[in-house]
């Protein structure tokens, strides 16, 4: 069964009419279901005040969603170099970020990110608490991206979400040296290294695993003697004592043992 139904205005309120039925719906009615939808986006983005949804545009067409964040006015920030809080916000700039679909829909953030005006810093952008700094990805977009990754290849995963895999690699490349950075090889003492073939022909790549925990600490271009000086770099640079390893297994290549005895 099929109702057909029109509407029309009068005063403050909708009337929806139709085979004898009539639908009233008031101003404040719509007004509340608006910003109920507002305040649904602000609970699942996490945004805290003074932050808040300033507009929601949903395009069928284009199966796109916006969200535009926007920040009450009179608002304070604390410095993002110092900490100072109650910073007055000097300007803005218009940044936009790439966020988890919406059931297939792509989605979008937009945001005024204002920049504060600290008397001993002077003025700087305040940091967007949905997502990291430069980046064109919410972090929960990044922490998609990044758990796919660990399961197929880049371009497929460039190709599942709709972007082109350059923006793939510059996040999993963010992440791997945040991951780096914070290695400790100084209980490493049991080392194995390996050359295997990158590609068609003669382009080796040189991998050097913890034994004692099967995990891979260094991967380096070429398999000369040169890698094994590459490894004791990182290594040292990574809280690893070249005293400590106790054992260094490879296969008889000379280099590998000659660049072996020269640096452990």
């Amino acid at each position: 069964m099929s109702i057909r139904m029109h509407y029309y205005i009068s005063g403050s309120s909708l009337f929806y009419v139709g085979d004898g039925i009539t639908i009233i719906i008031t101003v404040d009615q719509i007004n509340l279901c608006v910003n109920l939808q507002e305040d649904l986006f602000r609970i699942a983005l996490g945004l805290e005040k003074p932050w808040l949804i300033k507009a929601i545009e949903f395009r069928v067409e284009e199966k796109q969603l916006d969200l535009y964040i926007d920040f009450e006015i009179g608002s304070k920030f604390p410095c993002p170099l110092c900490n100072n809080p109650g910073c007055h916000v000097h300007d803005t700039i218009e940044r936009t970020w790439r966020h988890l679909n919406f059931f297939q829909f792509k989605t979008y953030l937009h945001c005024r990110v204002p920049r504060t005006e600290c008397d001993k810093c002077g003025v700087k952008q305040v940091k967007a608490p949905w997502a990291r700094k430069s980046s064109g990805f919410t972090l929960l977009m990044d922490s998609l991206i990044v758990l796919l990754a660990q399961h197929m290849p880049a371009k497929t995963v460039a190709d599942l979400i709709g972007e082109h895999d350059t923006r793939i690699w510059r996040v999993l490349e963010y992440y791997v040296q945040v991951a780096r950075s914070n290695e400790d090889f100084s209980k490493v003492c049991s080392v194995g290294v390996d050359e295997t073939s990158r590609a068609r022909g003669h382009n080796y790549i040189s991998v050097f695993v913890d034994l004692d925990n099967s995990k891979v600490i260094h991967i380096c271009e070429g398999r000369r003697s040169e890698t094994i000086t590459s490894f004791k770099q990182d290594y040292e640079a990574h809280d690893g004592m070249a005293g400590n390893v106790a054992n260094f297994c490879c296969d008889m290549s000379p280099a590998f043992i000659s660049g072996i005895e020269s640096n452990f």
